[in-house]
């Protein structure tokens, strides 16, 4: 099969690349496996870090997925895989940054937050198993009719209904946890603020993610080109 029809057939509409899949593969197995040994092995175990270590394992998969692609673009298995796990996994992350807000609120006070604690939390969790539960069903709902030789538009829709829901929800959590932080930053020690910062990258770098993610399945299957997946493969 020569170079023009192996693209006619491919799904991504560009090569996968080895190299990257194969050092995504590295870093989310090196920080999958810090957080399992934190929540381990840590006398001070925070269970709620678990989510982490949920949404590394679904990225490791992705990438071994586009891994697998990079060998045979052609086979539709490793694209569905790495498409469900890499759209699904950002969830996970925006669980525990979640509950790393409800945390702190809950040490330093209720005051000058919206919402407490456990209310935070658990709303905004909330919304992030519905999102999990859209982004799953949609998945596995295109696997089938991709199975049946159908197109997967219903799949598609329905994945496409998770992430812009997360996406609203992340924002509203955004806003809510500036507004917090901001009336509340003097009383934090120097560890908690390095702790925020990395909470509120982590926010952004999924929104980021969302919005690219909002922009490719709106476009179909194959609105992923070369150049927006290079940094669909940043923003993950």
């Amino acid at each position: 099969m020569s170079s023009q029809e192996i693209l006619n057939y491919n799904p991504y509409g560009y090569i996968p690349s080895r190299s990257a899949a194969a050092a995504f593969i590295g870093l989310y197995g090196l920080s999958t496996t810090l957080h399992i040994v934190q929540t381990l092995l840590y006398k001070r175990r925070v269970w709620w870090t678990l989510v982490f270590t949920a949404g590394g394992i679904m990225e490791i998969l992705g990438w071994v997925g586009r891994l697998q692609s990079s060998f045979d673009v052609t086979s539709p298995t490793p694209y569905l895989m790495q498409i469900i796990t890499l759209i699904i996994a950002p969830a996970w992350f925006s669980a525990g940054c979640y509950a790393v807000t409800g945390a702190l609120i809950h040490r330093i006070g209720q005051q000058g937050s919206h919402l407490s604690a456990r209310a935070y939390t658990a709303l905004f969790v909330v919304c992030d198993c519905i999102s999990i539960a859209l982004q799953g069903v949609g998945g596995a709902t295109a696997g089938k009719e991709a199975d049946r030789g159908e197109s997967p538009e219903k799949g598609r829709a329905i994945m496409l209904a998770g992430i812009v829901f997360q996406l609203a929800s992340m924002c509203l959590f955004l806003l809510l946890s500036v507004q917090f932080y901001k009336k509340r930053w003097s009383d934090l020690n120097r560890q908690r603020r390095k702790l925020v910062w990395a909470t509120m990258f982590a926010s952004l770098c999924i929104i980021v993610r969302g919005i690219f993610r909002t922009t490719e399945l709106g476009e179909g299957w194959k609105g992923c080109g070369p150049s927006s997946c290079s940094s669909v493969s940043i923003a993950h």
